[in-house]
């Protein structure tokens, strides 16, 4: 998305994404279940799943890379983990005990030291945009684009009790390039199409096929097989990869700040799990005993 964004407009760039993959889905979902209906009782859930999981999240993302590197965007929605976790027991769907809220506290320690260390690498790099206050406004974006991930994440668990990720997906996609198109409508009548080389379009396409279409069903699929929570905690291999690939293909700084926040995060998300009757520490502590944190 960094390189593609570098030669097509950031409204732009998640339309076509998006319309393609919605375009895409719909072929599927045609030949697999036969139609594209859904229940009118449910038209509000699938709103609010496209506004947070397309529109917004698109939005916060494209312009996030846009202000910072692309490193710091990775690290930063490693905190989506902890982010569904919290939403999911605000709205009752699971229960947090002392340990999430102590990965919870951990996180936020390292969120703070990667906004630190990617000021500085913004600086570096040029992008030095700031929000009201002095804060730095693409990191804030990439928050923005974990809480809205998350809070999308929960609301698709209800809808996969009745509908299937494909079905979810394709809907989602339609409704939210629909709610996006009013606002980059603009952008994509001053594009300039022509200046778009094979490495821009090839970046969208990736963008919209593998990391589009066929990442969320892979996603969508976890929720409704482990929960958003569960689902959530392999994001940070995403932001793993994320980094080492900005950091090779890009040649993007790396602050030791940044390192030993992500480590933090990562961590964190370590210790939500760490008592979980599915996770290694979990299984080495009821193979031999062990007493572990309250939960």
């Amino acid at each position: 998305m960094k390189v593609g964004i570098g030669q097509i407009s950031p409204l732009a760039f998640p339309i076509f994404r998006f319309g393609l993959g919605a375009i895409v889905m719909a072929v599927v979902l045609r030949r697999r279940e036969g139609s594209l209906r859904f229940q009118r009782r449910d038209v509000g859930l699938f709103l609010v799943v496209a506004l947070l999981g397309i529109s917004l999240n698109q939005a916060c993302i494209v312009f996030a890379l846009t202000l910072t590197t692309a490193t710091n965007v990775a690290l930063l929605t490693a905190t989506q983990p902890i982010f569904t976790a919290v939403i999911a027991t605000l709205v009752g769907d699971e229960i947090l005990g002392r340990r999430h809220w102590l990965s919870v506290g951990l996180g936020m320690l390292g969120v703070v030291l990667v906004v630190e260390g990617g000021s500085a690498a913004d600086a570096a790099s040029g992008a030095t945009a700031g929000a009201p206050g002095g804060l730095p406004l693409g990191e804030i974006l990439a928050l923005a684009v974990s809480l809205t991930a998350a809070a999308s994440s929960v609301a698709i668990r209800r809808l996969l009790r009745r509908y299937s990720p494909y079905r979810i997906l394709t809907i989602q996609m339609i409704i939210g390039t629909a709610m996006l198109l009013p606002i980059a409508a603009p952008s994509l009548a001053v594009q300039d199409y022509a200046a778009v080389g094979p490495v821009g379009w090839g970046a969208l396409a990736y963008s919209a096929i593998l990391a589009g279409v066929v990442t969320n069903l892979l996603y969508f699929t976890g929720i409704r097989r482990v929960g958003p929570s569960r689902a959530a905690i392999y994001q940070y291999v995403q932001s793993f990869l994320g980094v080492i690939l900005a950091v090779i293909l890009l040649r993007e700084p790396l602050g030791v700040l940044q390192v030993v926040g992500g480590v933090i995060v990562i961590a964190s998300v370590a210790v939500s799990r760490a008592g979980t009757p599915g996770s290694a520490a979990g299984r080495i502590r009821r193979r031999f005993g062990l007493p572990g944190l309250p939960g």
